[in-house]
């Protein structure tokens, strides 16, 4: 009778640890972006002109940027629209990416500099003068920044 027993404890023991191992699964998935603002950078090379796409962990809106069209630096202020509690202090952060430069974008690095006053502010800074525009995501999580190539104009 105890082999009986035995064997029927067996299933509840696999289900028991099978309950475990999903509930630490869960966890992790649950865990918020800690120590990440920019999570992707995508870049799109066209005929005249280059898109780099600025993914963020959470939502934000572009407010303005510096200068208008024409620069080796971009300032782009930037709101954010929902943080969670959890992430506020990431607000703070410095975060900065380094990027292969393209044929025909000098780009040398783009940060996210959210200890400035009146920030944050997403800085992207070229080897060398470029035209460019920017404008808002769709998805309130992006921004979307046209590097003009030479004979492009940013109409």
């Amino acid at each position: 009778m105890s082999t009986r027993q035995h064997i029927r404890g067996r299933p509840l023991y696999a289900v028991s640890i099978l309950a475990l191992v999903l509930l630490g699964v869960w966890q992790v998935m649950a865990q918020p972006a800690r120590g990440r603002i920019i999570a992707n950078v995508v870049v799109t090379e066209q005929m005249d002109r280059t898109e780099l796409g600025v993914e963020f962990t959470f939502p934000v809106r572009y407010m303005r940027h510096f200068p208008e069209d024409y620069g080796d630096t971009i300032e782009i202020q930037l709101k954010p629209v929902v943080v969670s509690e959890i992430d506020a202090d990431l607000l703070q952060y410095r975060e900065s990416i380094r990027l292969p430069e393209t044929g025909a974008v000098p780009l040398l690095d783009i940060s996210y500099e959210g200890d400035l006053p009146g920030g944050p502010y997403l800085t992207v800074r070229f080897h060398a003068p470029v035209a460019f525009a920017v404008k808002q995501g769709t998805d309130f999580r992006s921004l979307t920044i046209t590097v003009f190539n030479n004979n492009a104009s940013s109409d």
